[in-house]
């Protein structure tokens, strides 16, 4: 049996309730191998995990070098900085190990931190690195789109979630929901206003971690819209209990909120953002919103009713099949092996 080397980012053991979205992918990937029974050894890329928190990179390099010679296939799994600092070291040991080596991008806008923010020396390592790996996985397509030329056999690896039973013929009730970090850049402020002009009739909920400079002729609205924070096991059974999740954000790839949404059957109203298009069909599985315009925003819920919510619903949870974790799994663990 082949023995893998699972590299990525682990929960912080001193705050294990503050897990991202990154964290949390790679701990189903983990449970993933620990299913099929996988042979696998580990290194965590949290530094706050690290005794040295000073010397942690030195530290991880050393118990990768270490390891190395122990495997055979490494699978790195990691964020804009991880890669600046690990894939080339890693695809360098692996030729000279002679071992197999897979990485793996986490988010959607790697093309714009690999364009923008590393510099010239960085940008030659992170070009070895991919076109040397055995086998590269992105998030979203049109980031093997924007590497095609560098990346060696790019893959696609979305955000996946489980599958949810499906809610047949769900009655609308004008409830919608927004989840996620609370912050200008999510639209939290378009939000809000629309709540404002909204009758009554309409309930808008916002739940997730606080960092927003509320307006002051907007704090009572978000006083009665925020709800607080939910911890992973509370998401699913709270979007269950809304009809449409609000996600008007100016940046994202793909929000692993939508994905949870849609395993729930919930249509969303979101900005199209070049990873949200790649997840969502205009008029079957969600609307799309300007940015920036609440007004569009307004006219966008009150386009959702009685007559049309079901078959929404039903193309949302269609729309999950593509992020269903166990079909996209079954693919990976074919590629990988």
């Amino acid at each position: 049996m082949k023995k893998y080397l699972l590299i990525g980012k682990c929960r912080t053991i001193k705050q294990p309730g503050n897990a991202g979205g990154v964290i949390v992918l790679f701990e189903q990937l983990i449970n993933d191998f620990d299913e099929h029974d996988f042979s696998y050894r580990l290194i965590d890329l949290n530094f706050r995990n690290n005794l040295f928190k000073l010397y942690a990179i030195i530290a991880i390099y050393l118990r990768i070098l270490i390891t190395i010679p122990k495997i055979d296939i490494i699978f790195f799994n990691g964020t804009d900085q991880e890669y600046k600092f690990y894939s080339w070291y890693l695809v360098f040991l692996s030729k000279t190990f002679g071992k197999k080596v897979i990485l793996r991008k986490f988010a959607g806008n790697f093309h714009d931190y690999y364009e923008n923010k590393l510099g010239f020396f960085s940008k030659k390592l992170v070009n070895y690195a991919l076109r040397k790996a055995d086998l590269n996985y992105f998030e979203t397509k049109y980031l093997i789109s924007h590497f095609a030329s560098i990346a060696n056999n790019a893959k696609w690896l979305p955000n996946i979630r489980k599958r949810q039973p499906q809610v047949h013929s769900k009655k609308y009730s004008k409830k919608f929901i927004f989840i996620g970090h609370v912050t200008e850049l999510k639209g939290i402020t378009e939000i809000l206003k629309a709540k404002q002009s909204l009758g009554s009739d309409f309930t808008i909920d916002i739940f997730g971690p606080k960092n927003y400079n509320c307006p002051d002729n907007l704090k009572h609205d978000f006083k009665r819209a925020y709800k607080g924070i939910l911890s992973r096991n509370e998401v699913i059974k709270t979007l269950q209990q809304y009809d449409v999740l609000l996600l008007p954000s100016f940046r994202e790839g793909y929000p692993g909120v939508i994905i949870e949404a849609l395993s729930a059957g919930l249509p969303v109203i979101v900005t199209p953002l070049d990873g949200i298009k790649e997840m969502i069909q205009e008029n079957k599985s969600g609307l799309f919103v300007e940015q920036r315009n609440y007004m569009d925003l307004i006219e966008k819920i009150k386009s959702i009713t009685i007559n049309n919510y079901n078959p929404l619903s039903e193309g949302a949870f269609k729309a999950f099949e593509c992020f269903d974790s166990k079909t996209v799994m079954k693919r990976i663990f074919s590629e990988i092996k």
